[in-house]
């Protein structure tokens, strides 16, 4: 298949779909997680999209994601609730959690769901979006196992640590900011080393704690946290939040989902919905959103610049030409996608015409 080969959305979703299941996934489970990992496609983010299938599937196979794992309540204070994955798939238990937020939001105008005992759960993004559905503001915190330094620091401590916001709009899209606390994800790395590229200095640091433009010496190393001090504080906090509170793991303790596949990972995630209704109409409010994004996107470009761009806008341009023309995946997607097709026998999806 050439380089231009692209895939609609929907057949990614049935393959997703049909692969977890053939691995032990539960219907409703599968198709939780393939809407999770095809949004990550839509909107570019491959490193969280059909991707990860192969790592599910080892997992699922070696029993340190549980298929019969369900979300249980274990505590119940109303707008504010902890719940236990039981080491289910990652984003099937998160988006549950989430629908669990909004509905305390219809309630009490602000729903806080904390979970423990999960696993990795995706793009954060697809979380918080769920929220502006429902007209309210999305919030989606994970903690990650440990591959960042903390600031001044040169082992390894932090996860990744992402958290994502999701705000709704009237005309416009909604304003959606998805980000890690590095500089980089991981996966950034290890694809340098396997094209025997350089990287930027900032990335990481060196086994030594040296900065460093190499990959391989940054997989021996760790990374860094975007805006030194400030990236790190947000990276800790985090952890506190996803991890300390709702009494999953700290990312120190996290096993890597690469690694000791048969030993659960052990993550936290904070969900959180806020009705925008509680503060006032919310027709006013995606009025106010709506102005904000076109006094943003008015403003004169920087040097080297198309024109500003409002957090998520990009991301969400990229979905709608590929949910009309089909996702391109990057080669290492495709073959994953083989892979998984000839050892699960399941016929793999067809690119578009």
């Amino acid at each position: 298949m050439g380089e231009s080969a692209r895939y609609p959305a929907g057949g990614l979703h049935t393959f997703a779909v049909r692969v977890l299941e053939r691995a032990g996934a539960r219907p409703e489970d599968a198709r939780l997680v393939a809407d999770g990992l095809v949004a990550a496609d839509l909107r570019g983010v491959h490193t969280h999209g059909v991707l990860r299938l192969g790592i599910y599937v080892t997992r699922l196979e070696h029993g340190s994601f549980r298929s019969d794992a369900t979300l249980a309540v274990v505590q119940d204070r109303g707008p504010v609730v902890l719940v236990d994955a039981g080491h289910g798939l990652g984003i099937a238990m998160a988006m549950r959690a989430m629908d669990l937020a909004i509905e305390r939001a219809r309630r009490h105008g602000v729903g806080v769901v904390g979970v423990r005992r999960s696993s990795h759960c995706g793009m954060l993004a697809h979380l918080a979006m769920r929220a502006v559905i429902d007209r309210m503001i999305g919030v989606a915190l994970s903690n990650a196992d440990a591959q960042v330094a903390p600031w001044g620091a040169r082992a390894r401590f932090l996860g990744t640590n992402p958290l994502a916001i999701a705000v709704p709009a009237g005309a416009e899209p909604p304003l959606v900011l998805d980000m890690a606390t590095s500089v980089v994800p991981h996966s950034r790395i290890q694809a340098a080393a396997a094209k025997g590229e350089r990287i930027p200095v900032g990335w990481a640091l060196d086994a030594e704690g040296r900065p460093t433009e190499s990959p391989q010496d940054a997989l021996r190393g760790a990374l860094l946290t975007f805006g030194g001090a400030k990236g790190s504080g947000l990276s800790l906090m985090i952890d506190v939040l996803a991890g300390l509170l709702t009494g999953a793991l700290p990312g120190s303790e996290i096993t890597p989902l690469y690694e000791r596949l048969d030993a659960h990972q052990g993550l936290g995630h904070v969900l959180a919905a806020l009705s925008v209704d509680a503060f006032g109409p919310a027709e006013a409010f995606a009025a106010r959103v709506d102005d904000l994004i076109r006094q943003v996107r008015a403003l004169p470009p920087s040097e080297g610049s198309l024109r500003p761009f409002v957090p998520g806008e990009i991301e969400h341009l990229r979905a709608e030409e590929y949910a009309r023309h089909g996702i391109p995946l990057p080669p290492q997607v495709r073959d994953e996608i083989e892979r998984l097709a000839g050892a699960l026998d399941v016929a793999p999806p067809a690119p578009s015409a």
